[in-house]
Protein backbone atom coordinates (compact mmCIF):
# COMPACT_ATOMS: atom_id res chain seq x y z
CA UNK A 1 0.00 0.00 0.00
CA UNK A 2 1.54 3.28 -1.11
CA UNK A 3 -0.41 5.01 1.68
CA UNK A 4 1.49 2.99 4.31
CA UNK A 5 4.95 4.13 3.26
CA UNK A 6 5.03 7.42 5.24
CA UNK A 7 3.82 5.59 8.36
CA UNK A 8 6.49 2.91 7.93
CA UNK A 9 9.13 5.61 7.64
CA UNK A 10 7.84 7.27 10.83
CA UNK A 11 8.18 3.91 12.60
CA UNK A 12 11.66 3.46 11.11
CA UNK A 13 10.59 0.23 9.42
CA UNK A 14 11.99 -0.93 6.11
CA UNK A 15 9.15 -3.41 5.40
CA UNK A 16 6.00 -2.06 3.75
CA UNK A 17 2.79 -3.99 3.17
CA UNK A 18 1.77 -3.75 -0.49
CA UNK A 19 -1.85 -3.28 -1.56
CA UNK A 20 -2.10 -6.64 -3.31
CA UNK A 21 -0.90 -8.35 -0.12
CA UNK A 22 -3.44 -6.44 1.94
CA UNK A 23 -6.24 -7.50 -0.43
CA UNK A 24 -5.22 -11.16 -0.12
CA UNK A 25 -5.43 -11.01 3.69
CA UNK A 26 -8.79 -9.24 3.92
CA UNK A 27 -10.47 -11.45 1.30
CA UNK A 28 -9.50 -14.56 3.23
CA UNK A 29 -7.19 -15.98 0.56
CA UNK A 30 -4.38 -16.15 3.10
CA UNK A 31 -4.84 -17.32 6.70
CA UNK A 32 -3.14 -15.81 9.70
CA UNK A 33 -1.47 -12.43 9.97
CA UNK A 34 1.39 -10.79 8.05
CA UNK A 35 4.72 -10.26 9.72
CA UNK A 36 4.99 -8.02 12.74
CA UNK A 37 6.29 -4.93 10.88
CA UNK A 38 3.22 -4.79 8.63
CA UNK A 39 0.89 -5.19 11.61
CA UNK A 40 2.58 -2.27 13.36
CA UNK A 41 2.03 -0.06 10.32
CA UNK A 42 -1.66 -0.96 10.02
CA UNK A 43 -2.34 -0.46 13.71
CA UNK A 44 -0.60 2.92 13.64
CA UNK A 45 -2.70 3.97 10.66
CA UNK A 46 -5.96 2.94 12.39
CA UNK A 47 -5.69 3.59 16.16
CA UNK A 48 -8.01 1.43 18.23
CA UNK A 49 -8.08 -1.34 15.64
CA UNK A 50 -6.00 -4.47 15.76
CA UNK A 51 -4.32 -5.92 12.70
CA UNK A 52 -6.57 -8.97 13.03
CA UNK A 53 -9.70 -6.79 12.88
CA UNK A 54 -8.41 -4.80 9.92
CA UNK A 55 -7.46 -7.90 7.93
CA UNK A 56 -10.63 -9.86 8.64
CA UNK A 57 -12.46 -11.04 5.53
CA UNK A 58 -15.34 -8.76 4.62
CA UNK A 59 -13.67 -5.48 5.55
CA UNK A 60 -14.09 -3.44 2.36
CA UNK A 61 -11.89 -0.41 1.75
CA UNK A 62 -14.14 2.45 0.83
CA UNK A 63 -17.25 0.37 1.70
CA UNK A 64 -19.67 0.63 4.64
CA UNK A 65 -17.75 2.10 7.60
CA UNK A 66 -17.23 -0.41 10.41
CA UNK A 67 -17.88 0.66 14.02
CA UNK A 68 -14.83 0.92 16.27
CA UNK A 69 -14.56 0.94 20.05
CA UNK A 70 -16.64 3.57 21.80
CA UNK A 71 -18.93 4.05 18.80
CA UNK A 72 -16.15 5.63 16.68
CA UNK A 73 -16.73 5.29 12.94
CA UNK A 74 -13.75 4.34 10.80
CA UNK A 75 -13.63 4.97 7.04
CA UNK A 76 -10.53 3.22 5.78
CA UNK A 77 -9.80 5.33 2.71
CA UNK A 78 -10.27 8.67 4.50
CA UNK A 79 -8.11 7.51 7.39
CA UNK A 80 -5.43 6.26 5.02
CA UNK A 81 -5.46 9.55 3.11
CA UNK A 82 -5.31 11.63 6.27
CA UNK A 83 -2.40 9.75 7.75
CA UNK A 84 -0.63 9.48 4.42
CA UNK A 85 -0.85 13.23 4.03
CA UNK A 86 0.65 13.79 7.46
CA UNK A 87 3.50 11.47 6.63
CA UNK A 88 4.11 13.01 3.21
CA UNK A 89 4.12 16.55 4.56
CA UNK A 90 6.47 15.50 7.32
CA UNK A 91 8.79 13.84 4.82
CA UNK A 92 8.68 16.48 2.07
CA UNK A 93 6.29 19.41 1.94
CA UNK A 94 6.75 19.70 -1.81
CA UNK A 95 5.73 16.09 -2.54
CA UNK A 96 3.42 16.03 -5.59
CA UNK A 97 1.14 13.55 -3.83
CA UNK A 98 0.82 15.81 -0.81
CA UNK A 99 0.18 18.86 -2.96
CA UNK A 100 -2.49 17.01 -4.94
CA UNK A 101 -4.22 15.88 -1.76
CA UNK A 102 -4.12 19.39 -0.32
CA UNK A 103 -5.56 20.80 -3.53
CA UNK A 104 -8.44 18.32 -3.52
CA UNK A 105 -9.14 19.01 0.14
CA UNK A 106 -9.20 22.76 -0.48
CA UNK A 107 -11.54 22.37 -3.45
CA UNK A 108 -13.96 20.28 -1.41
CA UNK A 109 -13.97 22.95 1.28
CA UNK A 110 -14.52 25.67 -1.35
CA UNK A 111 -17.50 23.74 -2.67
CA UNK A 112 -18.92 23.27 0.82
CA UNK A 113 -18.59 26.96 1.63
CA UNK A 114 -19.87 28.23 -1.68
CA UNK A 115 -22.81 25.89 -2.05
CA UNK A 116 -24.32 26.11 -5.51
CA UNK A 117 -22.65 29.40 -6.43
CA UNK A 118 -19.08 30.57 -6.57
CA UNK A 119 -18.19 33.22 -4.01
CA UNK A 120 -17.20 36.83 -4.67
CA UNK A 121 -13.81 36.17 -3.11
CA UNK A 122 -13.15 33.25 -5.46
CA UNK A 123 -14.14 35.32 -8.49
CA UNK A 124 -11.77 38.08 -7.46
CA UNK A 125 -8.99 35.53 -6.97
CA UNK A 126 -9.46 34.18 -10.47
CA UNK A 127 -9.53 37.66 -11.98
CA UNK A 128 -6.24 38.46 -10.26
CA UNK A 129 -4.78 35.14 -11.44
CA UNK A 130 -5.11 36.19 -15.09
CA UNK A 131 -3.33 39.47 -14.35
CA UNK A 132 -0.53 37.61 -12.56
CA UNK A 133 0.16 35.48 -15.64
CA UNK A 134 0.28 38.55 -17.87
CA UNK A 135 2.71 40.32 -15.56
CA UNK A 136 5.01 37.27 -15.53
CA UNK A 137 5.07 36.83 -19.32
CA UNK A 138 8.22 38.80 -20.11
CA UNK A 139 10.26 37.29 -17.27
CA UNK A 140 9.33 33.58 -17.07
CA UNK A 141 9.70 30.97 -19.85
CA UNK A 142 6.42 30.62 -21.79
CA UNK A 143 6.48 26.82 -21.47
CA UNK A 144 6.47 27.07 -17.66
CA UNK A 145 3.70 29.65 -17.64
CA UNK A 146 1.60 27.63 -20.07
CA UNK A 147 1.83 24.48 -17.95
CA UNK A 148 0.57 26.31 -14.86
CA UNK A 149 -2.05 28.25 -16.77
CA UNK A 150 -3.59 25.13 -18.31
CA UNK A 151 -4.18 23.69 -14.84
CA UNK A 152 -5.98 26.89 -13.81
CA UNK A 153 -7.88 26.98 -17.12
CA UNK A 154 -9.18 23.47 -16.41
CA UNK A 155 -10.31 24.48 -12.93
CA UNK A 156 -12.22 27.49 -14.28
CA UNK A 157 -13.84 25.11 -16.78
CA UNK A 158 -14.91 22.89 -13.89
CA UNK A 159 -16.53 25.89 -12.18
CA UNK A 160 -18.37 26.76 -15.39
CA UNK A 161 -19.83 23.26 -15.51
CA UNK A 162 -21.59 23.97 -12.22
CA UNK A 163 -24.73 26.06 -11.88
CA UNK A 164 -23.89 29.70 -11.21
CA UNK A 165 -25.92 32.91 -11.02
CA UNK A 166 -25.86 34.71 -14.38
CA UNK A 167 -23.71 37.59 -13.10
CA UNK A 168 -21.15 35.15 -11.69
CA UNK A 169 -21.13 33.04 -14.84
CA UNK A 170 -20.40 36.10 -16.95
CA UNK A 171 -17.44 37.02 -14.78
CA UNK A 172 -16.17 33.44 -14.93
CA UNK A 173 -16.53 33.47 -18.72
CA UNK A 174 -14.49 36.66 -18.82
CA UNK A 175 -11.77 35.00 -16.74
CA UNK A 176 -11.88 31.97 -19.06
CA UNK A 177 -11.50 34.29 -22.07
CA UNK A 178 -8.55 36.05 -20.44
CA UNK A 179 -6.83 32.77 -19.63
CA UNK A 180 -7.49 31.50 -23.16
CA UNK A 181 -5.97 34.70 -24.57
CA UNK A 182 -2.87 34.25 -22.44
CA UNK A 183 -2.63 30.54 -23.34
CA UNK A 184 -2.72 31.55 -26.99
CA UNK A 185 -0.01 34.16 -26.45
CA UNK A 186 2.23 31.65 -24.66
CA UNK A 187 1.60 28.99 -27.31
CA UNK A 188 2.44 31.51 -30.04
CA UNK A 189 5.69 32.40 -28.27
CA UNK A 190 6.57 28.70 -28.31
CA UNK A 191 5.90 28.48 -32.03
CA UNK A 192 2.69 26.45 -31.62
CA UNK A 193 0.66 28.73 -33.87
CA UNK A 194 -2.18 26.27 -34.57
CA UNK A 195 -2.83 25.78 -30.87
CA UNK A 196 -2.57 29.54 -30.37
CA UNK A 197 -5.35 30.14 -32.89
CA UNK A 198 -7.42 27.42 -31.22
CA UNK A 199 -7.13 29.12 -27.83
CA UNK A 200 -8.03 32.49 -29.32
CA UNK A 201 -11.15 30.90 -30.83
CA UNK A 202 -12.09 29.35 -27.48
CA UNK A 203 -11.47 32.70 -25.82
CA UNK A 204 -13.79 34.46 -28.26
CA UNK A 205 -16.59 32.02 -27.39
CA UNK A 206 -16.10 32.77 -23.69
CA UNK A 207 -15.81 36.53 -24.27
CA UNK A 208 -19.01 36.52 -26.30
CA UNK A 209 -20.89 34.84 -23.46
CA UNK A 210 -19.41 37.33 -20.99
CA UNK A 211 -20.74 40.22 -23.08
CA UNK A 212 -17.30 41.88 -23.29
CA UNK A 213 -17.01 43.13 -26.88
CA UNK A 214 -13.56 44.67 -26.41
CA UNK A 215 -12.23 41.38 -25.07
CA UNK A 216 -13.74 39.48 -27.98
CA UNK A 217 -12.12 41.97 -30.35
CA UNK A 218 -8.77 41.62 -28.56
CA UNK A 219 -8.84 37.86 -29.15
CA UNK A 220 -9.62 38.38 -32.84
CA UNK A 221 -6.70 40.80 -33.15
CA UNK A 222 -4.40 38.37 -31.32
CA UNK A 223 -5.27 35.74 -33.91
CA UNK A 224 -4.31 38.23 -36.63
CA UNK A 225 -0.92 38.72 -34.91
CA UNK A 226 -0.30 34.97 -35.15
CA UNK A 227 -0.87 35.25 -38.90
CA UNK A 228 1.55 38.20 -39.00
CA UNK A 229 4.32 36.09 -37.44
CA UNK A 230 3.56 32.62 -38.80
CA UNK A 231 1.24 33.13 -41.76
CA UNK A 232 1.06 35.80 -44.44
CA UNK A 233 0.79 39.60 -44.12
CA UNK A 234 -2.29 39.54 -46.36
CA UNK A 235 -4.10 37.17 -43.99
CA UNK A 236 -3.05 39.23 -40.97
CA UNK A 237 -4.33 42.42 -42.62
CA UNK A 238 -7.69 40.86 -43.49
CA UNK A 239 -8.18 39.44 -39.98
CA UNK A 240 -7.21 42.69 -38.24
CA UNK A 241 -9.46 44.75 -40.53
CA UNK A 242 -12.39 42.42 -39.86
CA UNK A 243 -11.78 42.63 -36.12
CA UNK A 244 -11.69 46.43 -36.21
CA UNK A 245 -14.93 46.60 -38.18
CA UNK A 246 -16.55 44.34 -35.57
CA UNK A 247 -15.52 46.76 -32.82
CA UNK A 248 -17.28 49.67 -34.51
CA UNK A 249 -16.34 53.21 -33.56
CA UNK A 250 -15.41 52.42 -29.96
CA UNK A 251 -11.94 53.67 -29.05
CA UNK A 252 -10.15 51.07 -26.98
CA UNK A 253 -7.03 48.92 -26.77
CA UNK A 254 -8.40 46.28 -29.15
CA UNK A 255 -9.24 48.73 -31.95
CA UNK A 256 -5.90 50.53 -31.48
CA UNK A 257 -3.99 47.26 -31.65
CA UNK A 258 -5.97 46.24 -34.75
CA UNK A 259 -4.93 49.45 -36.52
CA UNK A 260 -1.27 48.79 -35.74
CA UNK A 261 -1.51 45.19 -36.98
CA UNK A 262 -3.07 46.41 -40.23
CA UNK A 263 -0.26 48.94 -40.67
CA UNK A 264 2.45 46.36 -39.87
CA UNK A 265 0.94 43.91 -42.37
CA UNK A 266 0.73 46.58 -45.10
CA UNK A 267 4.32 47.59 -44.38
CA UNK A 268 5.49 44.00 -44.91
CA UNK A 269 3.61 43.93 -48.20
CA UNK A 270 5.32 47.16 -49.29
CA UNK A 271 2.05 49.12 -49.38
CA UNK A 272 3.56 52.22 -47.81
CA UNK A 273 0.94 54.73 -48.94
CA UNK A 274 -1.85 52.73 -47.25
CA UNK A 275 0.15 51.96 -44.08
CA UNK A 276 1.18 55.52 -43.17
CA UNK A 277 -2.30 56.96 -42.46
CA UNK A 278 -3.17 53.91 -40.35
CA UNK A 279 -0.08 54.48 -38.22
CA UNK A 280 -0.97 58.12 -37.69
CA UNK A 281 -4.53 57.13 -36.81
CA UNK A 282 -3.24 54.53 -34.35
CA UNK A 283 -0.99 57.12 -32.66
CA UNK A 284 -3.97 59.43 -32.24
CA UNK A 285 -6.18 56.62 -30.91
CA UNK A 286 -3.51 55.49 -28.46
CA UNK A 287 -3.45 59.00 -27.06
CA UNK A 288 -7.15 58.63 -26.16
CA UNK A 289 -6.80 55.35 -24.23
CA UNK A 290 -7.56 55.49 -20.53
CA UNK A 291 -4.80 55.02 -17.94
CA UNK A 292 -6.41 51.67 -17.06
CA UNK A 293 -6.11 50.52 -20.68
CA UNK A 294 -2.44 51.50 -20.75
CA UNK A 295 -1.67 49.70 -17.49
CA UNK A 296 -3.41 46.40 -18.31
CA UNK A 297 -0.54 44.20 -19.52
CA UNK A 298 -2.91 41.31 -20.26
CA UNK A 299 -5.71 42.77 -22.32
CA UNK A 300 -4.99 46.47 -22.56
CA UNK A 301 -2.29 48.14 -24.63
CA UNK A 302 0.68 49.43 -22.67
CA UNK A 303 2.90 52.21 -23.96
CA UNK A 304 5.92 49.96 -24.28
CA UNK A 305 3.90 47.42 -26.31
CA UNK A 306 2.66 50.21 -28.56
CA UNK A 307 6.17 51.61 -29.06
CA UNK A 308 7.53 48.13 -29.85
CA UNK A 309 4.86 47.59 -32.50
CA UNK A 310 5.23 51.12 -33.85
CA UNK A 311 8.99 50.60 -34.21
CA UNK A 312 8.35 47.30 -35.98
CA UNK A 313 6.04 49.01 -38.47
CA UNK A 314 8.61 51.76 -39.19
CA UNK A 315 11.28 49.05 -39.58
CA UNK A 316 9.33 47.32 -42.33
CA UNK A 317 8.52 50.67 -43.91
CA UNK A 318 12.31 51.18 -44.14
CA UNK A 319 12.16 54.33 -42.07
CA UNK A 320 14.96 53.87 -39.51
CA UNK A 321 14.84 57.54 -38.53
CA UNK A 322 11.31 56.86 -37.22
CA UNK A 323 12.03 53.34 -35.93
CA UNK A 324 15.07 54.09 -33.76
CA UNK A 325 13.38 56.55 -31.35
CA UNK A 326 10.41 54.22 -30.85
CA UNK A 327 12.73 51.25 -30.24
CA UNK A 328 14.86 53.23 -27.78
CA UNK A 329 11.87 54.43 -25.76
CA UNK A 330 10.41 50.92 -25.70
CA UNK A 331 13.64 49.28 -24.52
CA UNK A 332 13.99 51.81 -21.69
CA UNK A 333 10.66 50.59 -20.27
CA UNK A 334 11.73 46.97 -19.72
CA UNK A 335 13.48 45.71 -16.60
CA UNK A 336 16.71 43.66 -16.90
CA UNK A 337 14.88 40.41 -16.08
CA UNK A 338 12.32 40.83 -18.89
CA UNK A 339 13.36 39.01 -22.02
CA UNK A 340 10.96 38.38 -24.89
CA UNK A 341 9.94 41.78 -26.25
CA UNK A 342 13.38 43.40 -25.69
CA UNK A 343 14.99 40.63 -27.77
CA UNK A 344 12.50 41.18 -30.61
CA UNK A 345 13.01 44.96 -30.46
CA UNK A 346 16.79 44.53 -30.74
CA UNK A 347 16.33 42.24 -33.74
CA UNK A 348 14.16 44.95 -35.32
CA UNK A 349 17.03 47.38 -34.71
CA UNK A 350 19.40 44.93 -36.41
CA UNK A 351 17.04 44.82 -39.39
CA UNK A 352 17.18 48.62 -39.63
CA UNK A 353 21.00 48.47 -39.62
CA UNK A 354 20.98 45.90 -42.41
CA UNK A 355 18.63 48.08 -44.44
CA UNK A 356 21.00 51.02 -43.90
CA UNK A 357 23.95 49.13 -45.41
CA UNK A 358 25.59 47.96 -42.17
CA UNK A 359 25.24 44.16 -42.34
CA UNK A 360 28.20 43.37 -40.08
CA UNK A 361 26.88 45.59 -37.27
CA UNK A 362 23.39 44.23 -37.90
CA UNK A 363 24.54 40.65 -37.35
CA UNK A 364 26.40 41.68 -34.22
CA UNK A 365 23.31 43.35 -32.70
CA UNK A 366 21.05 40.41 -33.62
CA UNK A 367 23.59 37.93 -32.24
CA UNK A 368 23.86 39.84 -28.97
CA UNK A 369 20.06 39.83 -28.72
CA UNK A 370 19.98 36.04 -28.99
CA UNK A 371 22.95 35.43 -26.71
CA UNK A 372 21.41 37.69 -24.09
CA UNK A 373 18.45 35.32 -23.81
CA UNK A 374 18.49 32.38 -21.39
CA UNK A 375 18.20 29.13 -23.37
CA UNK A 376 14.61 28.52 -22.22
CA UNK A 377 13.54 31.84 -23.76
CA UNK A 378 14.90 31.03 -27.24
CA UNK A 379 11.50 29.79 -28.30
CA UNK A 380 9.68 29.51 -31.60
CA UNK A 381 8.77 33.18 -31.99
CA UNK A 382 12.29 34.46 -31.26
CA UNK A 383 13.78 31.97 -33.69
CA UNK A 384 11.23 32.83 -36.37
CA UNK A 385 12.00 36.52 -35.89
CA UNK A 386 15.72 35.76 -36.17
CA UNK A 387 15.28 33.76 -39.37
CA UNK A 388 13.25 36.60 -40.92
CA UNK A 389 16.04 39.03 -39.98
CA UNK A 390 18.65 36.81 -41.64
CA UNK A 391 16.65 36.75 -44.87
CA UNK A 392 16.44 40.55 -44.81
CA UNK A 393 20.08 41.11 -43.85
CA UNK A 394 21.54 38.92 -46.63
CA UNK A 395 25.35 38.79 -46.88
CA UNK A 396 25.14 35.25 -45.50
CA UNK A 397 28.66 34.38 -46.77
CA UNK A 398 30.43 37.08 -44.80
CA UNK A 399 31.96 35.91 -41.48
CA UNK A 400 29.32 37.67 -39.36
CA UNK A 401 26.56 36.06 -41.43
CA UNK A 402 28.06 32.58 -41.05
CA UNK A 403 28.50 33.09 -37.30
CA UNK A 404 24.87 34.12 -36.95
CA UNK A 405 23.71 31.07 -38.94
CA UNK A 406 25.77 28.86 -36.64
CA UNK A 407 24.18 30.53 -33.63
CA UNK A 408 20.72 29.76 -35.00
CA UNK A 409 21.66 26.10 -35.53
CA UNK A 410 23.00 25.80 -32.00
Amino acid sequence: MREAQPVARALRLAFVLERRQFDRWRTGKVKGLPRDEACQVLERMFPGRTAQELLSPGVTVGGPPPQGAGGTTFVLEDEVNRRSLLGLIGAAAASPTAVEFMRDTRRRMDAALEGAAISEATLERWEETARDYARAYQALPPQDLLADLLADFAEVGRLLEERQPIRHRRRLCRVAAQLAALAGIFASALGEHREARGFFHTGRLAASESGDQQLEGTLAVRSAIVSLYYGTPATAYAEASRARRGLGTVIGPASTRALVVEARALARMGRVVEALPLLRQAEDMFGHLTPEDREDVALGYTERQFLFHLGNAWTHLRRPEEAYPAQQRALASYAPGEYLDPALIRIDRATCLAQSGEPEEAYRVAGDALLGLPAEHRTGMVMRYSQDFRMTAGHTKMPAGRQFAELLRS
